[in-house]
């Protein structure tokens, strides 16, 4: 059961990123249409947004087969996907050089301060559990993700970031949940998983035998696990 109210002894807890811990100030096609626009390429929102969410459905993530023959890093296989996305979207792209141009300053602009937002439950409930539970941040995101966590206020409430570009493996691979536990030296039964998606985040924590918690927007927000875990400091 993914969120059990067993009171097994959970030692650390880990933390997935973005659409659990942090999320886009605005929508994905909003920011690449805005971008684009400054480098002469013209495209809208709307269809932007649709082609992302096309395109993102349909492509391994990074280090999956094939990617790993496909891609050298993660910034490859970020431009490779949006390349993809604007191509769906019927934009006309430049030349190679001023692609690679527009690319650098969309992906700079992901890791700029104010792109990305702190869940309003963030801050709150990673007072209540890092004073007593080691936490640590388990993701998919790359390496900007360190910058956008210390501007958010959110960075120094863990003791590392796992992250996947730097493991060479993409959750639910268990190759990076039996990194976290070899992080923490405990038992993976000893350790729960929050993260929002169903596959990458609650499929790979159960099959790693970590005990998870899922983030639902509207349904399960981020400060929930503390009751569903009974995780509240007994002498608050």
């Amino acid at each position: 059961m993914s969120q059990s109210k067993s009171h097994s002894p959970i030692l650390a807890i880990t933390f997935d990123a973005a659409g659990t811990l942090i999320h886009l100030a605005e929508p994905v096609g909003v920011s690449y249409a805005r971008v684009a626009a400054e480098h002469g390429i013209e495209s809208t929102p709307d269809d932007l947004g649709k082609a992302f969410g096309s395109v993102w459905k349909r492509t391994p993530l990074p280090f999956a087969h094939p990617n790993r023959a496909t891609d050298t890093d993660e910034k490859s296989w970020w431009r490779r996907l949006v390349r993809e996305v604007f191509e769906e979207a019927g934009a006309t792209l430049p030349d190679e050089e001023r692609f690679d141009t527009f690319f650098e300053a969309l992906y700079l602009h992901f890791e700029s301060p104010g792109t990305w937002l702190a869940d309003p439950g963030a801050v709150s409930t990673l007072e209540q559990l890092s004073s007593r539970y080691r936490c640590i941040v388990l993701s998919n995101f790359d390496g900007r993700l360190r910058r956008i966590l210390d501007d958010l206020g959110l960075l120094n409430f863990f003791e590392t970031c796992l992250l996947s570009c730097e493991l060479g493996a993409s959750k639910p691979d268990p190759a990076v949940f039996r990194a976290a536990a070899k992080w923490l030296q405990l038992a993976p039964h000893q350790i729960l998983h929050v993260g929002d998606d169903p596959l990458c985040d609650g499929e790979g924590a159960r099959a790693a035998g970590f005990a998870h918690f899922r983030v639902e927007k509207g349904r399960n927000e981020l400060g929930k696990i503390l009751d569903v875990f009974h995780l509240h400091d007994p002498n608050s």
